[in-house]
């Protein structure tokens, strides 16, 4: 009988991490009858939306971009932060019988889950700008390296956030209420709409507390060529995403076994 050979943690961990992959998959989007249409369809909708609304009034380009290609590259990044940190508040309650097998660990959810978001968003990202190419909108990709360089520091900073919403979901009884509604003000004041130059000098300096703010407007500059935003702080971004990196890590470390044991608070 041929020996069974001895897993690692690492292939452990990759082989756990999979599996759930492929089962959020399918709660993501194998239930419903378009599919994984409904990744597009939402930034689709919103990009449409706002286009139309811009083209109704002036059709001008936004800081030298089309409304388009500025909508776009504002509303696809919120996207992702937005659902990553959503489905974080409820990914241990909804996976809670999965951790009676001791492989399972509530960080193998969250990441399956951000896995999930990740590459639905990337693959939005690649249908919609070709797209808008061949729609005559004229914009030209500047920096392959850079837009890297920013998608990291966006995923740490809403890694972090997730991983503390991961562990107040089932803690905060009112989480599923509270948090969401904490996070729609970001939607308006993250730069979906607006570049940083657009918002008067007297309210300014409290938009740029906004992380989110920053990274978009690092986002535009580092994509395409012409964007500029003399505002936005690569130092900024970057230490605010590895402080809440930081936190994200310390808070789930600490009440890692607290979250599955004692299951929900309800």
């Amino acid at each position: 009988m041929a020996a069974i050979s001895k897993q690692t943690s690492w292939e452990i961990q990759k082989s756990v991490v999979f599996a759930l992959f492929l089962r959020e998959l399918n709660a993501r989007f194998g239930r419903f009858t378009l599919g994984y249409l409904w990744a597009l369809l939402e930034p689709l909708f919103f990009v449409l939306v706002l286009s139309f609304v811009r083209g109704h009034f002036t059709g001008a380009p936004i800081a030298g971009l089309p409304p388009a290609v500025f909508f776009a590259s504002g509303v696809i990044p919120f996207i992702l932060f937005r659902n990553i940190v959503i489905s974080a508040i409820a990914a241990v309650d909804a996976n809670q019988g999965l951790f009676n097998y001791q492989r399972v660990k509530s960080a193998d959810v969250f990441a399956a889950r951000l896995l999930v978001e990740s590459l639905s968003i990337a693959a939005v990202s690649l249908l919609i700008f070709p797209t808008l190419r061949l729609l005559k909108q004229e914009f030209a990709y500047n920096s392959v390296l850079q837009v890297l360089a920013v998608l990291v520091l966006l995923l740490m900073f809403t890694t972090g956030i997730g991983l503390i919403f991961t562990v107040l979901g089932p803690l905060w009884i009112e989480a599923k209420k509270v948090l969401p509604l904490a996070l729609r003000p970001l939607f308006f004041i993250s730069g979906l709409f607006f570049p940083i130059s657009s918002i008067p000098p007297g309210v300014r300096a409290y938009f740029l507390w906004n992380p989110l703010l920053h990274g978009l407007e690092l986002l535009r500059g580092a994509a395409f060529v012409g964007y500029r935003s003399t505002e936005a702080s690569w130092t900024y971004l970057f230490w605010c995403s590895t402080l809440t990196f930081a936190v994200g890590l310390a808070v789930y470390r600490l009440y890692r076994i607290r979250i599955v044991s004692s299951g929900s608070s309800r």
